[in-house]
């Protein structure tokens, strides 16, 4: 079946409006499914390793030992220049370290799109979300080889969905009113799930813009 991004956008309209969340007709709707390349389950969970290893200096991880375990595990390759940075220095400032824990919310995406969790927007990531990949320092290749990832159409429903809701907070941070999440949270959902569609191979390079 092929996917109608404009039904798909005016029911994330309705969605969001239920939700009491504002929405605007005039943005565009989301690339069509011919013009977008998306990854493979195997890609998407090998990323969701790769990302874990960097959250993991996020939270106080030793970045040498993280590094030695990605690339015992050929993950390196797969990791984005930023990545490799990341995992190649031995400090880190502040701020490098906050960006690396607020990617959790993409692994919260990135579960929801291999199966493995649920997705509640306005909600930030499960406290058990850790449990649903490999653990640290262990051999994640029987995970990688046996992903799944959720049928094409429920993702890209969910970029739709993420994109107009990106907005309103985006809108929101703007105009200094309150918002159920902020627009970081958003941002990050956003990004994981537009990776995977399609929308930009590079993990450095996924657009944010509204």
């Amino acid at each position: 079946m092929i996917i109608d991004p404009e039904k798909i956008k005016s029911e994330s309209i309705t969605t969001l409006r239920s939700w009491s969340i504002p929405t605007v007709d005039h943005l565009p709707q989301l690339e069509a499914e011919a013009d977008l390349s998306p990854q493979s389950a195997i890609d998407v969970a090998r990323r969701c390793m790769i990302l874990s290893h960097v959250i993991g200096i996020g939270f106080g991880g030793n970045a040498t030992k993280l590094q030695e375990d990605a690339t015992k595990w050929g993950l390196m390759p797969y990791a984005s220049a930023h990545e490799r940075d990341m995992l190649n220095k031995t400090t880190h400032t502040e701020q490098e370290r906050i960006n690396a824990t607020w990617q959790v919310e993409c692994m919260q995406s990135f579960a929801w799109c291999l199966g493995l969790a649920d997705l509640e927007v306005l909600k930030h990531c499960d406290d058990d979300l850790a449990s649903k990949f490999p653990a640290p320092f262990t051999d994640p290749a029987k995970f990688i080889a046996s992903a799944k990832l959720r049928p094409f159409e429920e993702i890209y429903r969910q970029a739709d969905l993420h994109y107009r809701l990106h907005w309103a907070a985006r809108n929101a941070r703007l105009a200094g009113v309150k918002f159920p999440v902020t627009e970081g949270f958003v941002t990050e959902r956003r990004k994981a799930i537009d990776w995977v569609i399609g929308i930009e191979a590079d993990w450095d390079e996924v657009p944010s813009d509204t």
